[in-house]
């Protein structure tokens, strides 16, 4: 990443804008548009509106480090930062053709104003699920995030729907059905609360605050109840699937299966869930509700912790089976920092160490969970076309597991923040590695 500051990338950037303005004067005045290759066009400009692709480069190298020195990264856009400071160029110019200075610094700060005022999207964002169509009554939270029942929601959004479909506008009435439609084919939603953001940056990390929770209902019921429960825009399971095939001697044959993906969880499935998981409600909270706060500076352990989540809602929604297991073994992967040596060892050792709470039984079974996963996992990955039945053997046994270890790695991985703030993958790679097997016989020694 760029050392410079902002205003030294505006600067830059100032003399590749000027050296461009006059570059294509001089050869529009000839005739010749072969600079047109050349230049890159600056959104809301109304004179001298290019700029030389390097000049581009560091415009955009300014907005992406003043937002970063702002906390905004995740919240607003490069391209809202850019305008900003372009806005904060076209206001300066005027002064600047008196002076025949333009101040770099005078720039930036006008663009900190600008990003502040910006407006924000807030509210909730809502994510429709294929969840269990026998519970009506769901309305569960984990920090920013909630699982409602669609006749929860839609009770509570009544009024809101009223004040929506009140104006006489034919274009938001055929959105609001557009989306009432869509709607009846989900039988839950996850919302997110977000504060801050700009909606094109809200909806990725509401998605990931989403999953998060997902994936821990996924990961406490297992894959056999949670095999076809799906968030809409993924892999989701048709209501109703027909198949068709035709005989040797030309007969049509058809078969029709009715009904959506999902569970058979019932009212009530949010009982066990929190008798068991009670004592880490508070990390589970912060771990589901950091997606939707963090800054956007780099941080080691939220970039591993989302990888983790994608590659398990990956896993549950995956259609074959070998795959499935590859992305659950990448996953602990992510999370456990594995180097390149004797990774099945290491990895193995390591989701025992996290997942078997001071029980020598607990660390062999899990080890030999993870090691038998990772064998079939290079079977997989290298060609060896091992079978669906071999493959989903060693899934579910891995699988009985991964709470225990995810739980175990979350805690760990809590200590070490609290205790080392590691910056970079690199330094909680070494933290990790000098906590694990203590981590086994006593988490708080570890921390």
């Amino acid at each position: 990443m760029s050392t410079k500051s902002a205003a030294q990338h505006v600067s830059a950037f100032l003399d590749e804008w000027q050296a461009t303005t006059v570059m294509v004067q001089e050869r529009a005045g000839r005739g010749d548009s072969a600079f047109l290759r050349e230049i890159v066009l600056l959104e809301g400009m109304d004179r001298a509106n290019c700029v030389s692709k390097a000049g581009n480069s560091h415009l955009d190298a300014a907005a992406k480090t003043l937002l970063l020195r702002e906390g905004l990264a995740a919240k607003l856009s490069r391209q809202t930062a850019r305008k900003a400071l372009l806005r904060g160029l076209s206001e300066h110019l005027p002064k600047a053709l008196k002076t025949r200075r333009l101040p770099e610094h005078a720039i930036v700060e006008k663009a900190r104003t600008f990003l502040a005022a910006h407006p924000r999207d807030d509210g909730l964002y809502l994510f429709p699920v294929v969840f269990a169509h026998r519970a009506k009554e769901t309305d569960f939270r984990v920090g920013a995030a909630r699982i409602v029942a669609r006749p929860v929601l839609e009770a509570e959004l009544a009024d809101a729907w009223a004040r929506h479909d009140a104006p006489d506008d034919e274009w938001a009435r055929r959105l609001g059905d557009d989306w009432k439609r869509h709607a009846q084919s989900f039988d839950h939603f996850i919302t997110v609360e977000i504060a801050g953001h700009e909606e094109r940056m809200a909806w990725p990390v509401a998605r990931d605050a989403a999953e998060c929770l997902l994936n821990l209902i996924r990961m406490f019921f297992g894959y056999d109840a949670m095999d076809d429960v799906r968030i809409g825009d993924g892999y989701l399971w048709q209501e109703t699937r027909s198949a068709m095939r035709l005989t040797s001697d030309g007969h049509i044959c058809l078969s029709t299966s009715l009904g959506g993906g999902g569970s058979h969880l019932e009212d009530g499935w949010t009982e066990p869930f929190n008798r068991h998981l009670g004592h880490f409600a508070r990390l589970l909270s912060d771990v589901v509700t950091w997606h939707t706060v963090q800054d956007g500076k780099p941080d080691a352990l939220l970039e591993r912790l989302t990888y983790f989540n994608r590659l398990i809602s990956e896993a549950y929604a995956e259609p074959h089976h070998p795959i499935r297991l590859v992305r659950l073994v990448a996953a602990l992967e992510a999370l456990t920092l594995v180097g390149d040596k004797d990774k099945a060892h290491n990895l193995s050792h390591r989701c025992g160490c996290t997942g078997g709470s001071g029980d020598p039984e607990a660390y062999c079974r899990i080890y030999d969970a993870v090691r038998e996963a990772y064998r079939w996992r290079n079977a997989v990955v290298h060609g060896d076309a091992p079978r669906d039945g071999e493959v989903m053997r060693a899934f579910r046994s891995l699988e009985h597991h991964i709470l225990d270890i995810y739980l175990g790695l979350l805690s760990l991985h809590a200590g070490i923040a609290n205790a080392a703030r590691p910056r970079s993958i690199g330094a909680l790679r070494r933290e990790f590695g000098a906590r694990v097997d203590m981590f086994f016989w006593s988490p708080s020694l570890a921390a």
